[in-house]
C-alpha cells in the first residue's frame, strides 16, 4: 500500500513537472522500476568530487539501495530525490523542489527558503540523516539555496535552469563554505 502511495506521489510530482514545462521524459514503467525498493533507480556516476576535501566516493546507486534501509517517510523522500536526478528544473527552484518531494510522502513544507528554514529541528551537521534539508548562503543571509541530503556527504538539490536537478557532495568547497543551516522535519 505505501508502495503504491508513493508511486501516485511520485507521478503527481511528475504532471506537476509537466504542466510547470520541466516535464522528464522517462515512462510510467521507468518511474515504477525506479522507485521499487528492490530496484533503485539506475543513476550514473558518483557525487562529483571538485574543490577542496574529500568527495563522497559512494556511486549514487549505492545511496538508492542504502535508502531502501530507511524508515519511511524519510525512505520515499531520498528515494523520490534521487529518481529526479537529471530532471529539467525549468519552472521548479530549489525550495520548490524540496516542497514537492517531501509532498508525495504526505509532508508539508513551507513553500520559501526563508519559511524552511525557520521551521523544523535544527541539527547538527554530522548529526545529518538521510531526509534531512541542508542550507546555504551563496548571495544573501542567512540563506537563498536548499537542498535534500541524502546520505554519505551527498545532497539533492536543483542546481540552476540549465543544470536542472543534481547531487553533489557537501564536501565540494563551494557547498562546505556556503552551509550555513540543517533541518529536521520528519523524525
Amino acid at each position: 500500500m505505501r508502495f503504491r502511495r508513493h508511486i501516485s506521489a511520485f507521478a503527481i510530482l511528475l504532471l506537476s513537472a509537466t504542466m510547470l514545462g520541466c516535464g522528464q521524459s522517462i515512462t510510467a514503467r521507468e518511474a515504477r522500476a525506479r522507485r521499487h525498493p528492490d530496484q533503485p533507480a539506475p543513476v550514473r556516476g558518483v557525487v562529483p568530487s571538485s574543490g577542496g576535501g574529500r568527495a563522497s566516493t559512494m556511486p549514487l546507486q549505492d545511496l538508492a539501495l542504502a535508502a531502501t534501509g530507511l524508515r519511511e517517510p524519510r525512505r520515499g523522500i531520498v528515494e523520490v530525490a534521487l529518481a529526479m536526478i537529471g530532471a529539467p528544473s525549468k519552472g521548479i527552484d530549489c525550495s520548490s523542489f524540496s516542497q514537492q518531494v517531501y509532498a508525495t510522502s504526505g509532508e508539508r513544507l513551507p513553500r520559501t527558503v526563508s519559511e524552511q528554514l525557520a521551521s523544523g529541528s535544527p541539527v547538527k551537521t554530522g548529526d545529518l540523516l538521510p531526509g534531512d534539508l541542508v542550507f546555504f548562503a551563496f548571495e544573501k543571509r542567512p540563506a537563498d539555496h536548499v537542498g535534500i541530503y541524502a546520505g554519505d556527504g551527498a545532497f539533492v538539490h536543483v542546481s540552476s535552469a540549465a543544470n536542472g536537478v543534481r547531487v553533489e557532495s557537501l564536501r565540494k568547497s563551494v557547498f562546505s563554505k556556503a552551509l550555513v543551516a540543517s533541518r529536521r522535519y520528519v523524525h
